[in-house]
């Protein structure tokens, strides 16, 4: 298999287009320690400097991943820590009162490694961290709310990843493989090209990221496709979205706009008009 680091993939999503609707409201992601780069993406967090009057729409947008997100709001009845799945449509979470987030974002496959549930049990949905992890998600929680401290923050952050991955540790070579070629090729592969790469059938590698990653392969590649426009349109918001369209293996401008709309909740033009970076 052609070198491929996995690390190279950040995925985007609507921090500033947040941060733009409220200008109290601060982002910002934080890097994994070396060990736990292969898994996780980022860390990030969301505060507030004053107490929302307003609520306000955060969209989060399909990217692949999983997260966790502690909520330290230590004033509220929401103490609460949540798993959100992997996305396949955007959906709007509503921020009000004193916003205070700290979170994990799990590498696409990246969460298996750490916990026993199949990601297909979480597409699509917002549960409990406590429904799969029991006391230890209740004493996490506890903890992020008493320290100050970012840098602490994500130094419990790690200590807890590093001790379920001990415990854990699993993988599955066709599923990383698998992403690779899906990452190299920027979603633009056809699904029975990738089994043949990978020596895997069609059916095998579907149930392999239904339970990894939480899709199928060829959802994947279509939130992949959406994620490599996103970022090219952050670089050059000016490009032409014809030949962005075409040189990323869309039928024709009217299936990109049907595709992107169905991932962002906004056509292209839309997306640029409201300043989503």
């Amino acid at each position: 298999m052609e070198h491929f680091s996995f690390t190279e993939y950040r995925p985007l999503q609507s921090m500033s287009e947040t941060v733009r609707k409220c200008d109290s409201i601060h982002c910002r992601e934080y890097i994994p320690c070396k060990y736990l780069q292969p898994y996780i993406s980022c860390y990030w967090i969301m505060t507030s400097d004053i107490e929302l009057e307003e609520p306000v729409l955060h969209r989060v947008i399909p990217d692949g991943c999983i997260d966790i997100i502690f909520d330290l709001n230590e004033h509220s009845y929401r103490k609460v820590s949540s798993i959100v799945g992997t996305m396949t449509k955007p959906i709007f979470a509503e921020l009000k009162g004193p916003v205070n987030y700290v979170a994990i974002r799990f590498l696409p496959g990246g969460f298996l490694h750490f916990f026993n549930s199949p990601a297909h049990d979480l597409t699509d949905r917002i549960i409990p961290l406590e429904m799969i992890s029991a006391k230890k998600g209740c004493n996490l929680t506890e903890k992020l709310i008493l320290e100050n401290h970012i840098y602490n923050k994500i130094k419990l952050l790690e200590n807890y990843l590093v001790n379920l991955l001990m415990t854990n540790s699993r993988s599955d070579p066709t599923v990383k493989n698998a992403l690779h070629n899906i990452l190299k090729n920027k979603g633009n592969i056809r699904v029975s090209e990738l089994s043949k790469n990978v020596n895997s059938s069609q059916r095998q590698l579907c149930r392999k990221f239904d339970k990894w990653v939480g899709v199928s392969p060829k959802a994947f590649c279509r939130i992949i496709r959406f994620q490599t426009i996103l970022r090219m349109l952050s670089h050059n918001p000016k490009c032409n979205l014809l030949h962005i369209a075409l040189d990323n293996g869309y039928y024709d401008q009217s299936h990109f706009i049907r595709e992107f709309n169905s991932c962002c909740g906004l056509n292209p033009s839309e997306f640029l008009k409201n300043k989503f970076f």
